[in-house]
């Protein structure tokens, strides 16, 4: 994970060095999964993650090799936000089916919304974390576009919800810490 951040470094946005801090912060909360549960639709997922998730994950900064011409950055594109539009909770989605109507309202943020179907895990939002990546690399544009920015603050929208539930699931499940109003046993001596 560390070496992901310090390769993905060079990116030159603002917005993305605060989207990684909070996705390292959740890995880190959740036990960094190497396995567990994927995002829900694999139907219109990039095959770019596929073919990353095949090669063992080693290197998610560099773009995947499959991505050779305008074409496949263009469709790459499309199928990462068709791909989020798709995981997503039914919740976030009204009135928003495409990446134009993405773009121009962007998904709801309603923070009483269950956020539960985005698993962390290398099988789940590190891969959308991956596309964005490689959707910077291959854009070749030094702050990143504007419907790259638009995916980068919604994904880091997610990452700070779900951070906040789980520290607020973990503060509700903490043990009493008030002393314990038993007598201590003393054993005769």
């Amino acid at each position: 994970m560390e070496q992901f951040r310090e390769k993905a470094d060079d990116v030159k946005s603002s917005r993305w060095g605060a989207l990684v801090t909070e996705w390292l912060t959740l890995e880190t909360a959740t036990g960094l999964m190497e396995k567990g549960p994927a995002l829900p639709v694999k139907a219109c997922r990039p095959a770019e993650v596929y073919w990353w998730s095949h090669r063992g994950r080693r290197t998610p900064h560099r773009h995947p090799t499959i991505l050779k011409t305008e074409d496949d950055f263009d469709l790459f594109y499309l199928k990462t936000v068709k791909w989020w539009l798709a995981v997503n909770p039914d919740w976030r989605k009204v009135g928003v089916e495409t990446q134009t109507e993405f773009l121009q309202q962007g998904l709801a943020q309603n923070v009483d919304g269950d956020l539960d179907e985005l698993h962390s895990g290398l099988n789940g939002l590190t891969s959308i974390v991956a596309c964005l990546l490689w959707w910077y690399r291959v854009e070749k544009i030094p702050e990143g576009g504007e419907m790259w920015h638009k995916l980068v603050d919604d994904v880091s929208w997610v990452l700070t919800e779900k951070l906040r539930a789980l520290r607020s699931k973990r503060g509700a499940s903490e043990p009493d810490e008030s002393p314990s109003t038993k007598r201590a046993r003393v054993s005769p001596s």
